[in-house]
Order: C-alpha cells, then structure tokens, then sequence
C-alpha cells in the first residue's frame, strides 16, 4: 500500500511545478533555435504583393492575412561574393511553409511545387545547393515568389542563409528535428496515449472523466493529423478539420467538470454535438465558404473552451484542493497559452517561425495519463486495503472457527465418552449381573461347595476390572491393553496348572482404539480362553500377534483341548462373532493337530463401535 508523501516534500514538489509551467510558458517567446555559425545571413528584401507597391522589408518578415485578399507575392533580395568560391555553397531556408520558387541571377534554382503544403503543422526547412555556374563575383541576386491561396494563415519570411555545407548543416539538422522529425514523434505518441485512453474508456465506459477523455482524444487526434498533413486548400478538407476544433475546447471543459466531480448535463454534450454537427455540415454543404470566418469562429471558441477548462481546473485545484486538478492546472494552462500564442503566430500577430501547440497537447495527453495511472495506483490501493480487512476478517473468522471446532471436537469427546460409559454400563449389567445371579443362586442352593462360589465372585471381579480398566485406553495402545491382559490372566492360569506362551510382538500398529473396540478385543479373547479351559480341557494356551497378507492384524489363541467340531450349542461363539464383526473383522475357529485355533482378524484401523451400531439399529 502506497503512503502519503511528507507535507514539506509535497509542498516543494508544487511549487517546482509552479516554476517550471512560468518557465516553460515564457520560454516559447524567448528561446529560439541558433543561427548558422560563419554563415552569410540576409536580413534584408523587396516585398511585392499583387499590384501593391514593392516595399523594404527586414527578415524575418511576417505578412498577416486577415483582411487581405490573397495575392501572390515576391521577396528579392541579393548577396555579394568576392569571387566565386571552390567549395560547394547553399541556400539556407530555415521555415517554409508554402508553395515556393527561388531564381538566382535569374535562372530557376528550386521550386517546391506540390512538396510543400499550407499547413501550420507542416513548416520545414529547406537546405538548396547553389551550383557554380549560376554563381557570380559580386552581386548575386535571389527571387523567392510564393503562389496565391485561399489561406487565411500569415507568411513568414525568415532569414536566408548562405554558406558551406559544414556552416549550414548543423542548424539545418536540428531544425528538421525539431520542425518534422520531433513533431512527428509528439504525434506518434499522441496516438499511442489516446490508444490507452481509449482501452480504458472501454473498460470503464459508464466512468464521465473516461467518456469525455475517449471524446477528446478522438477529436484532438483527427485535428492534429488533418493540420499534420496539410490538407490541400482545395476542397473542404482542411475547412471541415478547422471546424471541429470548437469541439475539442467544449469536450476539454467537459474533462475538467468530470475530473472534479462535476460531470456536465447531458444538454452540454447536445450543445457540444449540435454545434459541431452545424458547423461541419455548413461547410460540406457549401453555405459557409470564408476560410477566414471559419477561422475566426473555430479557432477563438477553441480557445476559450481550452480557457474555461483552465478555470475549472484552478478552481478544482485551488478551492477543493484536489490533487488530480493540482496535476493537470500546469498542462491545462500550458496547452491554452500555447494555442493562444500559435494562433496570433498564424495570423500574423506575434512573430515566430515554431508552432508548439503540438507539444502542448503532448504534455496535457501525458498528464491525462498520469491521472489516469494515478486513478489505477488509487483502485489499486483501496483493492489492497479491501483484501487486508478481508484477510483480517477472514484470519477472525478462521479464529471464531477454530474455537468452534475445539468446543466441538470437546463436545464430540464427551458425546463419545458419554456413550462409551453408557455401552459400558450396559456390559457392567449384562456381565456383571450374570456372575452376581449366578453367584447368589449358588449361594442359596445348599449342595453348592464355597469353591464353586468362590469362582464365581472371582470371573465377575475380572470382568469389572476388565470394563474398568479399558475406560483408561487410548488411541493406538491395543497393545497396553493386552499386557494388561496377559498381567491378570498369568495368575488365573497359574492356579489351575495352565500353560500360558504369550507373544504379540509382530502385531501390526492398530489405530481407532477407544474403550469400547478395546474392551470388545479383549472380551473376545477372554470369552476364547474360557471356552479352552471349559470345553478343552485345555493345558496349554498360546497367544500370538501377527500380521496378515492382506494387511490386517491376527491374534491367535491356539490351546491343547479338544478339537473344534462346530457342534457346540451355547450363545458364546456366536457373541464372539457379534463382536468381531462390529469391529469389522472376522473370527475364524479351526481344530489343528493338537487343539483348536481362534483367529481374531482385525483392519488396522478400527471404526467406533458406537457409531456402527448407530448405523446398524437405524438401518
């Protein structure tokens, strides 16, 4: 995110703008290209216009053409040689505007011919070789006549020059830069910024600043090109692009009232439209002929157009204080005080040889774009400042979620716990009430021995241990559960004289353990030995722990009984099953060589018991 420049820095920074637009503004009546350097300059000629009287002039010279009829004209002058030089000498014509011919001593030297064109855009400058021959020692006299045309722009005759190629050459080259070569790339990239005008009119085209900016550019780009090229006089061409200038003035007022928030009424862009319209079709339609009246209508209302801009851009700027309106104040008034300048230039006014209207439409089209890339940084901005509170809002409501899915994680737990206990509660009823029956049923039969009672009270203390003790087992502790196992049933065997090889070394990690699958195992392998030791009668029991082929866990009881026949008419292999499968594995029993087998297949990751007799009692 960008951040505000100091105050003492933005403070210094428009009053360097200050500076450099008075600079730039005077500039323009003060600075001028260099002379040749050892070159001969005339500054002298006779001025014949029509079947006026021939009067002397001083170069530059500068024929206004309002009120005139126009007329062809003639400037002669001359320039003396000692004698006539060895090396080669040339005319020098720093400004050239219309159709010419020179002579000298007589003889046609250089004609322009259709070369030139009467365009305020168009001047160049014209460097022609004198040959030896048609030079003399002494006097030599040169003719420069200029064609009549219905134009209303003044003549400008400059200096001329004689002299070496190396004496001329310099000023000739920078004069081409600047007069063609500069202006043409001012032009060239006055299209390309209109080009990007308009990519983001058309991105934004319900935006006013973008609208009347696209208008402009469109306008200002078809003026600039026709004046560029010098539309021939002939025709209504060049008349028609005059015509359109008042447009441009309107739309840049248009520009500036968007530009501080402040669009025009729609009935402005029908006066606008209107007025153009009219003007154009006066002159296709041949009502309105007078180059000179359609100068004096378009060029002024162009300019005032460029003026009022000027004045709501200062207001924007100096009343609202509006950074965009401080930005464009500088090319606004820079862009009316050239066109004021160029316009008494071309009338004959203000004596110059450069327009620089150009260039300050370059200069206000670059300052557009810089509104425009400002008005990005901006979007750009407030689109960093919308994604940093989003992501702030985003990283609480990440927060608010988390401690949800705690609370919710704590209150599954306890939903788990809570119907562990209650799966629990009901083994403690089904298992523990069977011994205590049973135990107070021996009780009262008087033929039943302590011994047999005492047993009793003994498998319904184990199975209570058995149920308290899986209350304390975790994920992953299968194998802690059978230690604990194996650690009460050591002694049980021990006092019947059984045998007991325990190894589950190879047992595969099993995950998903709660108390419920845990206690479930275990009640399996409890209920196998008791079958061993009740139906056997088993000796010797071995337990082992492996893995299977196919990826699941194995416990094998194998005992030294009887062998299995299947014949069996109880509820307990049939519970072992039950419980087996809610575990999702799988009991198998087999007789062996010397016994029976039971395999408990288990996955290694055991599902929750709980919720698959949910699933179980609602299918």
């Amino acid at each position: 995110m960008s951040r505000p420049l100091p105050s003492w820095l933005a403070s210094l920074g428009w009053t360097a703008l200050a500076v450099a637009t008075l600079v730039i503004a005077t500039a323009c009546f003060w600075v001028d290209l260099p002379e040749p350097r050892g070159a001969l300059a005339i500054d002298r000629a006779t001025y014949t216009q029509g079947e006026d009287p021939p009067q002397q002039v001083m170069l530059p010279h500068t024929v206004p053409r309002f009120g005139t009829p126009p007329a062809a004209a003639r400037y002669q002058t001359s320039f003396d040689l000692a004698a006539v030089p060895e090396t080669t000498l040339y005319l020098y014509v720093p400004v050239v505007s219309e159709e010419m011919s020179i002579t000298l001593n007589g003889q046609p030297l250089f004609d322009s011919g259709a070369q030139t064109v009467a365009s305020p855009l168009a001047n160049t400058a014209t460097l022609i070789l004198l040959p030896q021959p048609m030079l003399a020692a002494g006097r030599n006299d040169i003719s420069l006549s200029f064609y009549a045309g219905p134009l209303i722009l003044a003549r400008y005759m400059p200096r001329l020059y004689v002299g070496s190629e190396a004496q001329l050459l310099p000023n000739f080259r920078l004069r081409v830069f600047v007069q063609e070569r500069l202006r043409t790339i001012a032009l060239g990239a006055q299209f390309v910024i209109g080009i990007g005008v308009l990519f983001a009119y058309f991105y934004r085209p319900r935006d006013p600043l973008f609208s009347w900016l696209a208008a402009l550019v469109v306008l200002a780009s078809t003026v600039a090109l026709g004046l560029f090229t010098g539309f021939q006089p002939e025709g209504n061409a060049w008349p028609t692009i005059v015509t359109l200038a008042p447009a441009v003035g309107f739309v840049l007022m248009g520009v500036a009232l968007a530009q501080i928030n402040a669009p025009p009424p729609r009935a402005f862009r029908g006066v606008v439209i209107a007025g153009t319209a009219i003007l154009v079709a006066s002159v296709l339609s041949g009502a309105l002929t007078s180059r000179t009246l359609i100068a004096a209508i378009s060029l002024p209302t162009m300019i005032a157009g460029f003026v009022a801009g000027c004045g709501i851009t200062a207001y924007g700027a100096l009343h609202q204080r509006n950074t965009e309106s401080r930005l464009l104040l500088a090319p606004f008034v820079l862009t009316a005080w050239f066109g004021a300048r160029d316009m008494c230039v071309s009338v004959g006014l203000i004596d110059g040889s450069i327009l620089v209207s150009v260039y300050g439409r370059l200069l206000l089209l670059a300052a557009l774009t810089a509104l425009l890339m400002r008005r990005l940084a901006v979007s750009l901005d407030q689109l960093d400042q919308a994604n940093e509170n989003l992501q702030q809002k985003l990283a609480a409501r990440e927060a608010e979620l988390a401690v949800l899915h705690r609370q919710e994680r704590l209150e599954g737990a306890q939903r788990v716990r809570e119907q562990e206990r209650q799966r629990l509660t009901h083994d403690l009823h089904d298992g523990i009430s069977g011994h205590l029956v049973s135990i107070i049923a021996m009780a009262e039969r008087s033929d039943t021995g302590a011994r047999t009672i005492e047993q009793a009270a003994r498998e319904a203390l184990d199975d209570l241990r058995l149920v308290i003790y899986s209350l304390e087992l975790g994920d992953r502790e299968l194998p802690l559960a059978l230690a604990n196992f194996r650690e009460r049933l050591v002694p049980q065997l021990q006092r019947i004289g059984v045998t007991l090889d325990w190894s589950t070394a190879k047992l595969p990690d099993v995950s998903g353990v709660t108390p419920g699958n845990a206690l479930t195992v275990l009640r399996i392998l409890q209920e196998a030995i008791t079958n061993a030791l009740k139906h056997g009668p088993a000796r010797n029991i071995r337990i082992r722990g492996d893995a299977t082929g196919d990826g699941r866990a194995a416990i094998m009881v194998e005992n030294d009984g009887s062998p299995f026949t299947g014949t069996g008419r109880g509820h307990g292999l049939e519970n072992m099953r039950r419980r087996a499968r809610e575990l999702q594995g799988e009991l198998r029993i087999e007789p062996i060589a010397e016994g029976t087998r039971l395999t408990l297949l288990l996955p290694t990751a055991l599902p929750d018991v709980q919720d698959e007799s949910a699933k179980a009692a609602t299918a």
